[in-house]
């Protein structure tokens, strides 16, 4: 005996059977029954979700012997032809191969005759958008005036394309997709009744394959049956597709997630060595990560088309997973795949996509270009880039003859320690060249303040421009973290998280996060400094991010102490936790509990540079103050007999 496919063998033959269509079926019973049965209906959704089916059902109920009834036997001799498609009074017409006005011309002809053994004529017309303008016109003609015996079922596929003047004589109804719970009970049923042993991981992914077409996912159980040798399993069921498992579709979004570009490309290469339709793979990812983005707000939604044995790695992944960086991947793939189905080479647009996507690469766009333009407007109109390149200017033009290099002079932090160096013996004679060589060293520091006095001021504007180039994620730990600039020295933006929020320093504190917030400065500022983070509130030692820590219950301690202006002294306070420097009763000095930074100029007969201690034990020199930084932090090598490490300050 031939075989019937599944599709045809469970197609509807009473209102009943017609699945998920439950407002359509009940106005059609509700219709036949009070004998409502308008001339002309038009039936529209997407393809499988039984608009020819309820035609056929509609015609049956008009035409049974125990009609017209809504619930037609199908056992009698016109229920029997129109199921067999042999009556001569229902009649359906493919409008796909039968399009032009020649057709419905003859098709006008006919309708006037009266039926040959049946109550009502019926004519279904499928794909009724695929009709030429003419065709439309003449069937329009007949719709204005049908004969009383005659009934049209215009079904379609792309609503839209009918003209309104066709669908305005019709009574309308949408046929809804169904969802993939209801596709997988349908399949139950079926595999039940047809003694067909399936998984219920291996009939979810058939539903969600059927993307809402009962037939379709009809036919592809059928052809699981045919293939399966034994129960019907999930990985079978991946076999056949070519589809990917959950494991694969988990390993991606975690290797792209995690910035592992090489375990990326290494999966997508051997997806392709295995055969893997990369298209296939493309979107199977973006639905992923669809669940992903969807599950933390509308998790009923996320976990509609996820069967129970895929749901645990999903909810583990999304409290890992950001839901900007879903959106951003979602974002990149989605063109990929655009660009994939437009006739480019899938492998090599899947291998752009995730380098983009593990590096944070984006294309510089007009947009964000004109928005750089703008922020050096502002900056010049404000007089920032003006006076910055001035005092460059002035800077390079003071260079005197036969001087050497300008490095800047340690400078006296107030009026006190002033006066005692201009009154020192062995200064009294350069006096006026040193003054000279501070102010010109003076301005990179004041060009350096006017910036940063900026950037603080304006802070709220950056976290926006992070958020406008995409960048939410740094955005969101910045402003979880209470992050505020606090210093800027040599080029090195200084960022303090709150202590409170000190574990942000860790997410934050990558490269992808600090070039970002680098972009935003360049076109904010115009200047593009270094980044670094460190927690508010500890003491001593160096920060997260390698940034100056300052000590609790102490003024900011600027890093320009080395290099710049200030440079500090360690005062240990009272001396109980701390054994004198240079005594040989104890150990050498520890940090005590209030040890602040400061800096005493060297008195009047001291021995200068050198940096001896006097009497008072104070620290006499920069250089004494940086030696005992390192002994008591622990610097970056070990100091050379003459005091000097790495070759000197």
């Amino acid at each position: 005996m031939q075989h019937v496919s599944l599709y045809r063998k469970w197609r509807p033959r009473t209102f009943d059977a017609v699945a998920g269509q439950e407002p359509v079926v009940r106005t059609l019973k509700r219709a036949v029954e009070s004998g409502r049965v308008a001339h002309a209906y038009l039936f529209s959704g997407p393809r499988g979700t039984g608009k020819t089916s309820t035609a056929k059902v509609l015609a049956m109920g008009l035409n049974c012997v125990k009609g017209p009834t809504a619930e037609p036997d199908g056992t009698c001799g016109s229920c029997r032809a129109i199921v067999n498609n042999s009556s001569m009074d229902v009649l359906e017409m493919d409008a796909a191969s039968n399009r032009g006005i020649d057709e419905i011309r003859d098709l006008r002809d006919k309708v006037n005759l009266a039926p040959a053994a049946a109550r009502t004529k019926v004519y279904i017309i499928d794909e009724v958008h695929m009709l030429t303008t003419e065709a439309f016109n003449a069937l329009l003609k007949m719709l204005e005036e049908p004969p009383g015996h005659v009934v049209f079922v215009l079904a379609t596929t792309e609503k839209h394309r009918v003209p309104a003047t066709i669908v305005s004589r019709c009574q309308s109804f949408d046929f809804r997709r169904p969802s993939v719970t209801l596709l997988s009970e349908k399949l139950r049923e079926i595999a039940d009744a047809e003694g067909i042993e399936a998984e219920p991981e291996a009939l979810t992914i058939l539903a969600r394959e059927g993307r809402g077409s009962f037939r379709d996912a009809e036919g592809l159980l059928d052809q699981l049956a045919s293939f399966a040798d034994g129960p019907v399993t999930a990985r079978k069921v991946r076999e056949l597709l070519g589809s990917v498992g959950s494991d694969v579709l988990l390993e991606a979004t975690d290797a792209l997630h995690e910035r592992r570009s090489a375990d990326a490309l290494r999966l997508l290469d051997r997806l392709s060595n295995e055969g893997k339709d990369l298209s296939q793979f493309a979107g199977e990812l973006i639905a992923h990560l669809r669940r992903l983005m969807l599950l933390p707000d509308a998790p009923e939604v996320a976990l509609a088309e996820v069967g129970a044995e895929e749901r645990a790695g999903l909810k583990e992944q999304a409290h890992r997973v950001h839901v900007a960086e879903t959106v951003r991947m979602i974002s990149s793939l989605g063109d990929a795949l655009s660009r994939m189905r437009r006739g480019g080479d899938a492998k090599l647009e899947l291998e752009l996509t995730f380098l983009k996507l593990a590096r944070d690469y984006e294309e510089p766009s007009v947009e964000r270009l004109l928005e750089r333009l703008e922020a050096l407007e502002r900056a010049v109109a404000d007089g920032a880039v003006v006076a910055s390149n001035a005092g460059r200017h002035e800077l390079e033009n003071r260079e005197e003859p036969g001087r050497g290099s300008k490095a800047p002079i340690t400078q006296a932090p107030d009026a006190e320690a002033t006066d005692a160096e201009a009154s020192a013996p062995g200064d009294r004679a350069g006096g006026a060249g040193r003054e000279e060589e501070g102010r010109a060293g003076d301005e990179p520091e004041a060009e350096e303040n006017g910036a940063f006095a900026a950037i603080e001021g304006r802070w709220a504007e950056v976290l926006r421009g992070l958020k406008n180039r995409k960048k939410a994620l740094t955005a969101a730990y910045l402003e979880e973290g209470r992050a505020r600039p606090i210093g800027l020295e040599s080029q090195i933006l200084t960022v303090e998280l709150s202590g409170e929020q000190g574990a942000f320093v860790k997410d934050v504190d990558k490269p992808q996060h600090k070039e970002a917030l680098g972009e935003v400065l360049e076109e904010c500022f115009g200047i593009r400094p270094r980044v670094e983070f460190r927690i508010g509130g500890e003491t001593g030692g160096v920060g997260a991010g390698g940034a100056v820590r300052t000590t609790a219950g102490a003024p900011p301690a600027s890093p320009r102490g080395i290099s710049g202006a200030a440079t500090p002294r360690v005062d240990p306070g009272p001396r109980d936790d701390l054994t004198e420097p240079g005594s040989s009763d104890g150990p050498g000095p520890q940090p005590g509990p209030a040890m602040v930074a400061r800096y005493e100029a060297p008195q009047e007969g001291s021995s200068g540079a050198e940096g001896a201690e006097g009497d008072d034990g104070t620290i006499q020199s920069p250089q004494e103050a940086l030696e005992m930084a390192w002994d008591l932090f622990g610097g970056p090598g070990e100091k050379s007999p003459g005091g000097n490490q790495n070759g000197g300050v």
